[in-house]
């Protein structure tokens, strides 16, 4: 087996490096996504959708125009939601646990492996890298359910803390703004700007900050075999917090627009219809692999910076190369 090197890669080199793998194993990437993700999405679609009055291609009544036809679509939405109780109780309290818990993880982890062989130059199989993520089935449900608890835990603390901070202001601003008229609008703005400053930081950066430390848990459990894997997701990620961040924030920026270009199309074509939302859960299909190879590229290179596996692959690369003694070739040394 060839063991490639891999250095440590900023944020362009990462998502250039996400491309190429993709681009090189597209067929089992997708074929990952297909069997594991595309069921979900299309159950999802029956219990959220009034399905049986969707027609099959383009709507003979379409509206004349995008606003007109979302106005449709979200009213005819909650009138299916609204009698489709049922519908929404097995969605929240069967369909989200499994699919959370269940299939997504193991879909990340089996991605996780075939991204990783890619890069070392290791022979993985779809089925390979799926029996793989099975076999850590439950190590990685009980992680996965921790991380989610946590992430609850912090976004309902960041939360109350941010209402706390808003009563407060609201209190002191009642008392030393009394007569409006009199305050400085220059004041009023960098004021206004400051609390948004600060709302920013608590609402989004704070919990982001926790999230994405603990975010790794699942390959550090897969492959790594440890425990939980928050606390070596901690350390994996320690001085790396801002390269993250900036790597999902682009990361975010180019998924969502292109989903919303792809999901706009297909409304402008197809309208809300059967066909159009098969074309819709195909293209999701096609970009999910993409975030779930950075996801991985991302592990691999928090692993490179902290453990030195670069080195290790080197002493790989010099043991494989140096010529073994035979005989009495061999030195004796004492």
């Amino acid at each position: 087996m060839e063991w490639k090197r891999l250095e440590p890669m900023g944020v362009g080199s990462l998502l250039d490096r996400s491309f190429s793998v993709y681009r090189q194993h597209f067929k089992v990437f997708f074929l990952l996504v297909l069997i594991l993700f595309a069921p979900l999405l299309l159950l999802q679609e029956v219990l959220l959708s009034d399905v049986s009055n969707m027609p099959l291609f383009v709507p003979e009544n379409e509206s004349n125009s995008l606003e007109e036809f979302f106005q449709n679509r979200f009213l005819g939405e909650e009138a299916a939601l609204t009698d489709s109780t049922g519908k929404i109780l097995i969605y929240l309290l069967l369909f989200t646990p499994i699919s959370l818990l269940m299939v997504y993880p193991q879909m990340q982890g089996a991605a996780v492996l075939i991204t990783q062989g890619a890069v070392y130059g290791e022979p993985v199989t779809l089925k390979g890298a799926i029996k793989q993520s099975y076999s850590r089935f439950w190590p990685i449900v009980g992680s996965t359910a921790v991380y989610g608890l946590i992430a609850i835990g912090v976004v309902l603390l960041i939360g109350l803390v941010v209402f706390l901070l808003a009563m407060l202001g609201v209190g002191v601003g009642s008392v030393f703004l009394e007569d409006l008229d009199t305050v400085n609008p220059i004041l009023a703005i960098v004021l206004f700007i400051l609390a948004g400053i600060l709302f920013i930081a608590l609402f989004f950066l704070v919990p982001g900050f926790f999230l994405l430390r603990w975010a790794f848990y699942l390959p550090v459990v897969l492959i790594e075999r440890d425990g939980i894997g928050i606390g070596r997701s901690w350390r994996l990620t320690k001085g790396n917090f801002w390269r993250l961040l900036a790597l999902y924030f682009v990361l975010t920026v180019i998924y969502t627009m292109l989903s919303a270009g792809i999901q706009a199309l297909l409304v402008a074509v197809f309208g809300f219809s059967i066909f159009g939302q098969l074309l819709l859960i195909l293209f999701t299909c096609l970009l999910t692999p993409w975030m779930m190879i950075v996801y991985a590229l991302a592990y691999l290179d928090l692993k490179v910076r902290h453990d030195g596996t670069d080195v290790e692959a080197l002493l790989q690369e010099q043991g494989a190369s140096e010529p073994v003694p035979v005989g009495g070739e061999a030195d004796e040394r004492p």
